[in-house]
């Protein structure tokens, strides 16, 4: 099976759409399959209690 190929038809047809968001495709990041506990390298949210 063509993994790879499967992967980049969705990419060049949202390009071409332009519905791709650039920003987020250029960022990217990835991580270690084989490791169970990946490190999140985004920071955690503060919560926030709505006002009543």
């Amino acid at each position: 099976m063509n993994v790879a190929g499967q992967a980049v038809i969705p990419v060049l047809v949202a390009s071409q759409e332009k519905i791709l968001d650039r920003d987020m495709y250029d960022n990217a990041t990835s991580f270690d399959l084989d490791n169970p506990d990946p490190v999140d390298p985004t920071p955690p949210k503060t919560p926030v209690t709505a006002a009543a």
